[in-house]
């Protein structure tokens, strides 16, 4: 049945949403099909235990049940998992502020150790090093984020933000509020342990690319919530 919805209302590399993967039947049948896909599922374990296995076989050529024998599928591409956070911003007081979560925690211990700061939870601050103070966001850092967090600062003191992502112009942002501060991205070894003990805590690991197989048609890899190539 999925299949035939597909093929009427989709075509190859087409992008195919499930807002429900569950146990993944559309995520497999748009991959066999040579549809790159995003599926949204809330429940950790369900992914664990049953999407994520299963387009794990999908990828690796080992699922052999629904249309794989008919569209002679031998396995090819990838995906990715990312974990969606809420809003890192909340209402408190009439005042739209930074989530205690996008702004403390382990992530913003790692970084204050890493780049020398004390660490000193004052949110939205995270490390103290003289004058100088330190905020880390686990998200994009944008100019709202800029202004919430230079509208803290004292005139005397200055800021250094790092983000898991820094848009193109939070820099610029900072430096006319605050000349002296600076926007700067996380550092890529205290992100890869972040993410790797992320990834522990939900009971789910990356599936590994297959780089050694490509689709039959030669189409782009699919995604969960994401897409990469093969």
């Amino acid at each position: 049945m999925i299949r035939r919805i597909l093929s009427v209302a989709s075509a190859p590399d087409d992008l195919v949403l499930d807002c429900f993967l569950g146990s993944g039947t559309t995520a497999a049948v748009a991959h066999k099909l040579g549809r790159r896909w995003i599926g949204v599922e809330r429940s950790a374990e369900t992914l664990a235990g049953y999407a994520v296995p299963r387009l794990e076989k999908v990828c690796r050529g080992q699922d052999p049940g629904g249309i794989t024998e008919s569209v002679g599928w031998r396995g090819g591409g990838g995906f990715r998992i990312l974990d969606v956070a809420p809003s890192m911003f909340i209402e408190s007081g009439g005042y739209v502020i930074l989530a205690d979560w996008a702004v403390n925690g382990h992530l913003a211990e790692a970084t204050a150790a890493q780049l020398g700061y004390e660490f000193h939870y004052d949110p939205p601050f995270c490390g103290l090093k003289g004058r100088s103070l330190l905020a880390v966001v686990d998200g994009l850092i944008t100019v709202e984020v800029v202004d919430l967090i230079a509208a803290r600062l004292e005139e005397t003191e200055r800021v250094v933000i790092c983000g898991t992502a820094v848009s193109e112009d939070a820099e610029t942002a900072l430096k006319a509020i605050s000349p002296g501060s600076r926007v700067r991205r996380i550092p890529a070894s205290i992100l890869a342990d972040y993410r790797t003990s992320r990834r522990r805590l939900f009971g789910i690991r990356e599936a590994r690319q297959n780089e050694d197989r490509q689709a039959p048609n030669g189409t782009a890899a699919t995604a969960m919530a994401d897409t990469t190539r093969p």
